[in-house]
Protein backbone atom coordinates (compact mmCIF):
# COMPACT_ATOMS: atom_id res chain seq x y z
CA UNK A 1 0.00 0.00 0.00
CA UNK A 2 1.41 3.16 -1.33
CA UNK A 3 2.10 6.42 1.24
CA UNK A 4 -0.86 8.19 -0.39
CA UNK A 5 -3.26 5.44 0.18
CA UNK A 6 -2.52 5.59 3.80
CA UNK A 7 -2.91 9.09 4.15
CA UNK A 8 -6.62 8.37 2.78
CA UNK A 9 -7.38 5.35 4.87
CA UNK A 10 -5.96 8.09 8.18
CA UNK A 11 -8.51 10.60 6.62
CA UNK A 12 -11.44 8.28 5.90
CA UNK A 13 -10.60 6.93 9.79
CA UNK A 14 -10.77 9.94 11.00
CA UNK A 15 -13.71 11.70 9.35
CA UNK A 16 -15.64 9.19 8.01
CA UNK A 17 -16.70 8.52 4.25
CA UNK A 18 -16.45 11.21 1.30
CA UNK A 19 -20.09 10.21 0.66
CA UNK A 20 -21.34 10.90 4.34
CA UNK A 21 -18.85 14.48 4.11
CA UNK A 22 -20.96 15.51 0.78
CA UNK A 23 -24.53 14.84 2.51
CA UNK A 24 -23.35 17.06 5.30
CA UNK A 25 -21.61 20.27 3.22
CA UNK A 26 -24.41 22.76 3.70
CA UNK A 27 -25.83 24.43 -0.06
CA UNK A 28 -27.21 27.63 -0.07
CA UNK A 29 -30.01 28.60 -2.38
CA UNK A 30 -30.05 32.33 -2.46
CA UNK A 31 -29.36 34.11 -5.41
CA UNK A 32 -26.27 35.97 -4.46
CA UNK A 33 -24.70 32.23 -4.17
CA UNK A 34 -21.91 32.71 -6.88
CA UNK A 35 -22.48 29.38 -9.22
CA UNK A 36 -18.58 28.60 -10.01
CA UNK A 37 -18.19 28.41 -6.73
CA UNK A 38 -20.52 25.40 -6.36
CA UNK A 39 -19.29 24.21 -9.26
CA UNK A 40 -15.34 23.77 -7.87
CA UNK A 41 -17.23 22.49 -4.81
CA UNK A 42 -18.56 19.75 -7.03
CA UNK A 43 -16.00 18.95 -9.37
CA UNK A 44 -13.60 18.35 -6.60
CA UNK A 45 -15.55 15.85 -4.87
CA UNK A 46 -16.85 14.15 -7.83
CA UNK A 47 -13.06 13.94 -9.34
CA UNK A 48 -11.73 12.63 -5.33
CA UNK A 49 -14.12 10.24 -5.80
CA UNK A 50 -14.15 8.51 -9.23
CA UNK A 51 -12.83 4.46 -9.48
CA UNK A 52 -10.16 5.80 -11.70
CA UNK A 53 -9.13 8.31 -9.35
CA UNK A 54 -5.28 8.26 -8.05
CA UNK A 55 -5.40 8.17 -3.65
CA UNK A 56 -3.58 11.51 -3.80
CA UNK A 57 -6.45 12.69 -5.36
CA UNK A 58 -8.63 11.30 -3.23
CA UNK A 59 -6.77 12.63 -0.26
CA UNK A 60 -7.07 15.96 -1.19
CA UNK A 61 -10.55 15.73 -2.06
CA UNK A 62 -11.30 14.45 1.56
CA UNK A 63 -9.27 17.42 2.91
CA UNK A 64 -11.01 19.69 0.73
CA UNK A 65 -15.00 18.62 1.60
CA UNK A 66 -13.69 18.97 5.33
CA UNK A 67 -12.50 22.31 4.84
CA UNK A 68 -15.57 23.13 3.30
CA UNK A 69 -17.52 21.71 6.12
CA UNK A 70 -17.03 23.07 9.05
CA UNK A 71 -20.01 24.49 9.40
CA UNK A 72 -23.10 22.51 10.68
CA UNK A 73 -25.30 25.75 11.12
CA UNK A 74 -26.59 26.86 7.65
CA UNK A 75 -25.97 30.28 6.82
CA UNK A 76 -27.81 33.18 5.44
CA UNK A 77 -25.36 35.38 3.61
CA UNK A 78 -21.58 35.95 3.15
CA UNK A 79 -20.35 39.61 3.92
CA UNK A 80 -20.12 41.29 0.40
CA UNK A 81 -17.22 43.67 -0.43
CA UNK A 82 -18.31 46.99 0.72
CA UNK A 83 -19.91 45.82 3.67
CA UNK A 84 -18.88 46.78 7.08
CA UNK A 85 -17.22 43.99 8.90
CA UNK A 86 -19.24 42.85 11.58
CA UNK A 87 -17.40 43.94 15.13
CA UNK A 88 -16.47 41.30 17.75
CA UNK A 89 -14.79 40.97 20.77
CA UNK A 90 -13.26 37.56 21.23
CA UNK A 91 -10.64 36.26 23.58
CA UNK A 92 -6.95 36.34 23.04
CA UNK A 93 -5.08 32.76 22.96
CA UNK A 94 -2.42 33.27 25.64
CA UNK A 95 -3.57 36.33 27.91
CA UNK A 96 -6.60 37.65 29.79
CA UNK A 97 -7.32 40.09 27.52
CA UNK A 98 -9.59 40.32 24.59
CA UNK A 99 -9.64 41.61 21.15
CA UNK A 100 -12.42 43.60 19.96
CA UNK A 101 -12.41 44.59 16.25
CA UNK A 102 -14.06 47.98 17.09
CA UNK A 103 -10.87 48.80 18.65
CA UNK A 104 -8.80 48.79 15.50
CA UNK A 105 -10.41 51.12 13.87
CA UNK A 106 -8.10 53.45 11.69
CA UNK A 107 -5.71 50.11 10.86
CA UNK A 108 -5.96 48.11 7.66
CA UNK A 109 -7.04 44.61 9.51
CA UNK A 110 -6.52 41.22 7.89
CA UNK A 111 -8.98 38.73 9.46
CA UNK A 112 -8.01 35.04 8.69
CA UNK A 113 -10.66 32.28 9.98
CA UNK A 114 -8.44 28.71 10.70
CA UNK A 115 -7.76 25.80 12.50
CA UNK A 116 -4.69 23.09 12.85
CA UNK A 117 -6.44 20.82 10.85
CA UNK A 118 -6.71 22.67 7.68
CA UNK A 119 -4.12 22.47 5.55
CA UNK A 120 -4.24 25.28 3.68
CA UNK A 121 -4.41 27.15 6.66
CA UNK A 122 -1.47 25.38 7.63
CA UNK A 123 0.41 26.73 4.77
CA UNK A 124 -1.07 30.08 4.73
CA UNK A 125 -0.32 31.48 8.58
CA UNK A 126 3.23 31.17 8.07
CA UNK A 127 3.07 33.13 4.95
CA UNK A 128 0.87 35.86 6.53
CA UNK A 129 3.26 36.20 9.67
CA UNK A 130 6.31 36.76 6.68
CA UNK A 131 3.49 39.39 5.35
CA UNK A 132 2.82 41.17 8.58
CA UNK A 133 6.62 41.25 9.27
CA UNK A 134 7.04 43.05 6.26
CA UNK A 135 4.72 45.46 6.82
CA UNK A 136 5.10 46.17 10.38
CA UNK A 137 5.80 49.65 10.54
CA UNK A 138 2.24 50.57 8.48
CA UNK A 139 -0.57 50.84 10.07
CA UNK A 140 -1.62 46.77 9.26
CA UNK A 141 -2.16 44.40 12.11
CA UNK A 142 -3.30 40.78 11.06
CA UNK A 143 -6.54 39.14 13.79
CA UNK A 144 -6.22 34.95 12.85
CA UNK A 145 -9.71 33.72 14.60
CA UNK A 146 -9.11 30.26 15.47
CA UNK A 147 -11.65 27.97 15.32
CA UNK A 148 -10.59 24.96 16.80
CA UNK A 149 -13.06 22.96 19.13
CA UNK A 150 -10.33 22.32 21.32
CA UNK A 151 -7.75 25.24 21.93
CA UNK A 152 -4.69 22.82 22.76
CA UNK A 153 -4.73 21.75 19.20
CA UNK A 154 -4.15 25.41 18.03
CA UNK A 155 -1.25 26.07 20.67
CA UNK A 156 0.19 22.70 19.44
CA UNK A 157 0.41 23.88 15.99
CA UNK A 158 1.50 27.42 16.83
CA UNK A 159 3.91 25.96 19.46
CA UNK A 160 5.84 24.62 16.35
CA UNK A 161 4.85 27.14 14.11
CA UNK A 162 4.60 30.29 15.78
CA UNK A 163 3.47 33.64 14.33
CA UNK A 164 3.83 37.21 15.28
CA UNK A 165 0.20 38.39 15.32
CA UNK A 166 -2.65 37.85 17.68
CA UNK A 167 -4.63 35.09 18.04
CA UNK A 168 -8.65 35.17 18.32
CA UNK A 169 -10.34 32.08 20.05
CA UNK A 170 -13.56 32.04 18.01
CA UNK A 171 -14.85 27.99 17.81
CA UNK A 172 -17.11 29.08 21.21
CA UNK A 173 -19.28 32.23 19.92
CA UNK A 174 -21.51 33.06 16.82
CA UNK A 175 -18.42 35.47 14.77
CA UNK A 176 -18.25 32.61 11.98
CA UNK A 177 -21.95 32.74 11.06
CA UNK A 178 -21.87 36.50 11.49
CA UNK A 179 -19.34 36.58 8.74
CA UNK A 180 -21.01 34.22 6.32
CA UNK A 181 -18.17 31.28 6.69
CA UNK A 182 -18.72 28.34 4.90
CA UNK A 183 -14.87 26.81 5.04
CA UNK A 184 -11.71 27.86 5.89
CA UNK A 185 -9.38 29.06 5.15
CA UNK A 186 -11.44 32.49 4.68
CA UNK A 187 -9.80 35.90 4.95
CA UNK A 188 -11.38 39.27 4.53
CA UNK A 189 -9.27 42.98 3.99
CA UNK A 190 -10.32 45.31 5.96
CA UNK A 191 -9.68 49.26 5.41
CA UNK A 192 -9.29 51.68 7.79
CA UNK A 193 -12.91 52.55 8.41
CA UNK A 194 -14.16 49.07 8.74
CA UNK A 195 -15.11 48.08 5.29
CA UNK A 196 -14.02 44.79 3.27
CA UNK A 197 -12.51 45.75 0.51
CA UNK A 198 -11.20 41.95 -0.56
CA UNK A 199 -11.90 38.19 0.46
CA UNK A 200 -10.70 34.98 0.19
CA UNK A 201 -12.13 31.46 0.21
CA UNK A 202 -9.24 29.10 0.25
CA UNK A 203 -5.51 30.07 0.17
CA UNK A 204 -2.47 31.02 -3.20
CA UNK A 205 0.41 31.92 -2.83
CA UNK A 206 0.18 33.70 -6.00
CA UNK A 207 -2.68 35.88 -3.97
CA UNK A 208 -0.23 37.20 -1.76
CA UNK A 209 1.03 40.35 -4.24
CA UNK A 210 -2.48 41.30 -4.99
CA UNK A 211 -2.72 41.52 -0.83
CA UNK A 212 0.19 43.57 -0.62
CA UNK A 213 -0.39 45.77 -3.10
CA UNK A 214 -3.88 46.43 -1.63
CA UNK A 215 -2.88 46.94 1.79
CA UNK A 216 -0.62 49.59 0.48
CA UNK A 217 -2.81 51.06 -1.21
CA UNK A 218 -5.62 50.93 1.78
CA UNK A 219 -2.83 52.26 4.07
CA UNK A 220 -2.88 55.52 2.21
CA UNK A 221 -6.12 56.39 2.35
CA UNK A 222 -8.32 58.24 4.87
CA UNK A 223 -9.38 56.97 7.84
CA UNK A 224 -13.32 58.76 9.60
CA UNK A 225 -12.01 56.90 13.14
CA UNK A 226 -12.38 59.11 15.85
Amino acid sequence: MGHADVRVQRLQHRHGDLDTWRRRLPVRDDADQAPDRRQRIGLSMTSAHTPRASADARARGISAVLALTLLATPIAHAIDIGAHAPDFDLPRLGSDTHLHLADLRGKVVLIDFWASWCGPCREALPQYDKLYGELARTDFEIVAVNLDEDVADAKKFLGAHPVRYPIALGSAGAVPKLFGLIGMPTSYLVDRNGVVRLSYQGFKPQDLDTLRTTIGKLAKETSHAQ
